[in-house]
């Protein structure tokens, strides 16, 4: 993978190529970015440009032996790290157990989260962590000499998911790390990560996706209609990851729809019987479903507000979409969009903390018939 295969992120590239051509590249960097940026593609691709045997200025060569293993990803001096399910009967104790299933992922599709990581495996659910056998693996191959005769690389995607004991494990090879070493570390959230961890690495931030990058990506990748590649980038809000799975499961998107005119269209006319139907079919779709749902509903509410204030030219919108918002969307206004923002985004905040769907969903419908009435 080279720089060049990742869309947009100037700012980011030049960022990492300045340390190579200024001669000063930290030994261990936290590479930080909400889900769906592009952290694991930049890593592998600045990996590519430090163990390239004829990189340019701007990027490796790509040809060359080193970068043909690289695109591969079997370069023997760049390594991962990432959380796995443990498991004695099956012997996995650590990411080598999981390389195969990694690799294939990653020359598949770049852009995942551990829920595409886990769903890939048929995982969903389980509780995946980077154990302190990972620790013992990754001192064994560093401890081994360059093949390349340049750096050994290590990345390690969501070190958050580290136990306590692989996490101060870790911390010591930072501290004392081998010669000629380099150690990526990319993190959702560093919340979860030790403060000395943290301490011990040169922090790069890694924004979300621009809008218009998913949607050429989208267009490219995908073969959409730029109608169809904006409306899904404006509702991602720079996750690439859901921007893929939207348009891979476009099927979901019409089921979403449909649910959403069917919300509307009963909270309007507080019809009880109604309300409690659809309750009880929101909560039958899967937490992620649910989730997506709400989301979907959000940026529908935006697209409402963009059409009512300013005559609709910034819209990102299926043809489908906007021929049911130019009759709704007058109903979405000053008057209640604020409300509408907070009860969906409440929902969303009690879904992902396992909040009962049912009640939820009831709790949903029942206040939606008094706050669509508001915009009346």
């Amino acid at each position: 993978m080279l720089f060049g295969d990742i869309i947009g992120y100037a700012k980011e590239k030049k960022a990492l190529l300045n340390e190579v051509k200024e001669g000063r590249i930290s030994h261990a960097q936290l590479f930080l970015g909400p889900e769906g940026s592009a952290k694991l593609p930049l890593a592998i691709a600045f990996s590519g440009y430090l163990l390239c045997e004829n990189p340019g200025p701007n990027d490796a060569c790509g040809k060359c032996p080193g970068c043909q293993k690289i695109s591969s990803l079997v370069h023997p001096d760049l390594h991962f790290a990432f959380p796995v399910v443990l498991s004695a009967t099956e012997k996995i104790a650590c990411s080598d157990d999981r390389r195969s299933e990694w690799n294939n992922l990653i020359l598949k599709n770049p852009y995942f989260d551990l829920n595409t990581w886990q769903e890939y495996l048929d995982e969903r659910g389980k509780n995946a962590v980077i154990g302190v056998e990972e620790s013992r693996s990754i001192l064994q191959k560093l401890s081994l000499k360059s093949y390349s005769g340049k750096y050994k690389i290590m990345i390690i995607w969501l070190p958050e998911r580290m136990n306590n004991s692989a996490a101060n494990k870790l911390l010591k090879m930072l501290e004392e790390p081998p010669e000629q070493t380099l150690f990526f570390l990319l993190s959702d959230s560093i919340e979860n990560m030790l403060p000395t961890i943290i301490s011990r690495t040169q922090l790069l931030k890694i924004a979300p996706f621009e809008t218009d990058d998913i949607a050429r990506y989208l267009e490219t990748k995908f073969a959409v209609d730029k109608t169809v590649s904006y409306s899904v980038a404006g509702l991602a809000q720079g996750n690439m990851v859901e921007a893929i799975q939207m348009v891979s499961g476009d099927e979901n998107q019409h089921i979403y729809f449909d649910l959403f005119v069917k919300m509307m269209r009963t909270a309007y006319a507080a019809n009880a019987f109604e309300l409690m139907s659809l309750s009880d079919e929101l909560a039958a779709l899967e937490k992620e479903q649910q989730k997506n749902f709400i989301k979907y509903g959000l940026h529908l509410f935006r697209e409402s507000v963009i059409l009512n204030y300013m005559k609709g030219e910034l819209v990102n919108l299926r043809n489908e979409e906007r021929a049911f918002l130019e009759k709704f969307a007058r109903f979405i206004n000053n008057h209640n969009i604020s409300e509408l923002n907070e009860e969906f985004n409440e929902a969303f905040y009690h879904l992902e903390r396992n909040a009962s769907a049912k009640i939820l969903f009831t709790d949903l419908v029942i206040k939606l018939t008094k706050l669509i009435k508001k915009g009346v």
